[in-house]
């Protein structure tokens, strides 16, 4: 498998849109690395992993065939995770000459903002776009844009409102897995369970890590580093992941206080990887 990381930012990205403190001033004036978009990613081309409304840009900045893709799945409703107003332009009234059909897959909360992107238009297309409910615990088999089967297990986030409106996946295609955890704090005992239950063994792992290195922040909707370095013990713990598995901090906001070459120093040091916007792995 391979998965890019089209953006890796939490909702205000970093330089944040209208912030003037130092980390941010800082990813102006260096640029690079430092420079983080809202948080999505790409399974072997074929797969898209949440859609916001940074979406045109990865598009435009990484060339990959978003036209072509007929598969995605969004973890939950905020809009720097679902952007539906750019989803409804792939309606035929908008997207010319494209014969494919797109399923999404979320929660009955993201479906409620996915009916109001084409409420807005005051028009649907289901020839372009079907949307399908996952529960917490739910599985589905879906053929890709490349021809490739994946098996997608909905977990449940703890973020949002906590009845299931916000999910993470583990995705695989029968040789490789990936879990893909954003935006979560450290996980429910139910997605724990479910996570057993599902059984699969990871090869690549992506962590929320928003609040990067802050360790006196409380936080109930998202991680620290040290909170991924817990979730990585227990999947180990669990067999669920070993030493070969490539473990991904991700999802900074500039409020975490750390730029990239400091996250990265912090991340190595514990077998780590920290991710940046681009950033391609082949596993």
């Amino acid at each position: 498998m391979k998965l890019q990381h089209l953006g890796t930012a939490a909702a205000e990205r970093i330089p944040g849109i209208f912030c003037m403190c130092d980390l941010c001033m800082h990813a102006r004036e260096v640029g690079g690395k430092e420079i983080r978009t809202q948080s999505q990613a790409l399974i072997d081309d074929s797969v898209l992993l949440d859609f916001p409304g940074d979406t045109y840009f990865h598009y435009i900045q990484y060339k990959f065939d978003l036209p072509a893709i007929t598969t995605l799945f969004v973890t939950h409703w905020h809009s720097d995770h679902f952007y539906g107003e750019d989803l409804a332009y792939r309606m035929s009234a908008y997207a010319n000459d494209n014969p494919t059909h797109m399923d999404v897959y979320g929660s009955e909360a993201v479906g409620g903002f996915y009916e109001r992107a084409f409420f807005l238009e005051e028009q649907y297309d289901h020839s372009r776009l079907s949307y399908h409910v996952l529960r917490p615990g739910d599985s589905v088999t879906v053929k890709a844009s490349n021809g490739k089967e994946y098996t997608v297990y909905a977990f449940e986030a703890k973020h949002g409102h906590d009845f299931g409106d916000c999910l993470f996946y583990g995705i695989t295609d029968g040789h490789s897995s990936v879990l893909y955890a954003h935006d979560t704090c450290y996980f429910h005992e139910s997605a724990w369970k479910d996570l057993a239950k599902a059984g699969l063994k990871y090869d690549y792992v992506s962590l929320d890590c928003t609040h990067a290195l802050v360790e006196d922040i409380q936080t109930s909707v998202h991680m620290r580093f040290i909170d991924d370095l817990k979730v990585r013990d227990r999947l180990v713990n669990m067999g669920l992941a070993d030493s070969s598995t490539i473990f991904v901090a991700n999802h900074f906001s500039h409020n975490g206080l750390a730029t990239y070459e400091q996250m990265q120093a912090a991340a190595v040091k514990e077998g780590f990887i920290s991710s940046y916007d681009g950033m391609t792995t082949e596993f």
